[in-house]
């Protein structure tokens, strides 16, 4: 027993302080769960790790100003409740990051595949809402993913019009990429609604790509109107 708990103590030590963990980042055999949970319990009660939820843990970092003991970074919560949920942030989190809004959110937002009831996370209000499409394994896909997710919102973006929305999404995110990565958004398109791919065509219209424009014209039924919030 002293063997596995030292083996499953020196995989703690290379654990980041302030990063958060769960049983998944752990190596060892299943039947021993019940012994890894009485070693977790045991180094929390010792103050050694902080244990932030049911199942998640972290090392604490200590102030340099000897102030104690410091809480987990927001960005490492929010890490944490993406890989969690297997999602991605999005909303106004995200606009904000975007330049599309000046305004700090009071929810944090995060797209999954199966939504869940909002709920609290420490100090977070977190909500979840739908993702169109899996949780891409590179950042530029991802970048894409929330300009569709942006032009989806832009009527509800807050602190901002409509209007100032589109131009904005357009002038800063649609327009600077390339070829490939316009081909690319057009692909990942083809999971949004047609609103959404209607926007993206009146964008890529204006950028003067048609070729592109006429890839999203078709799927979308000729007979639909649209009540469009921009000019």
């Amino acid at each position: 027993m002293q063997s596995f708990k030292s083996n499953i103590q020196r995989q703690i030590d290379l654990i980041p302080e302030g990063k958060i963990f769960t049983f998944k980042d752990l190596s060892f055999p299943l039947p021993k769960f019940a012994n890894v949970a009485v070693v977790l319990s045991c180094l929390t009660q010792k103050n050694k790790l902080v244990r932030i939820e049911k199942g998640a843990y972290y090392k604490p970092r200590q102030s340099s100003l000897g102030l104690g003991y410091l809480p987990v970074y927001q960005d490492e919560q929010l890490n944490y409740l993406t890989r969690k949920l297997n999602g991605y942030l999005t909303g106004a989190y995200i606009y904000n990051k975007m330049s599309l809004t000046e305004q700090a959110p009071s929810t944090i937002t995060i797209a999954v595949r199966n939504p869940v009831r909002a709920f609290r996370f420490e100090k977070l209000s977190v909500e979840c809402v739908k993702a169109y499409v899996d949780v891409p394994d590179d950042n530029q896909t991802l970048r894409l993913i929330r300009i569709l997710d942006a032009i989806k919102d832009c009527r509800h973006i807050p602190g901002t019009s409509p209007q100032a929305a589109y131009d904005r999404i357009f002038s800063l995110h649609v327009s600077p990429l390339d070829y490939a990565n316009l081909e690319k958004l057009v692909s990942l398109s083809k999971n949004y609604p047609p609103r959404v791919r209607k926007i993206l065509g009146c964008m890529l219209h204006e950028n003067d790509k048609r070729d592109l424009e006429e890839q999203l014209a078709v799927t979308i039924c000729p007979t639909t109107r649209f009540d469009f919030p921009y000019k």
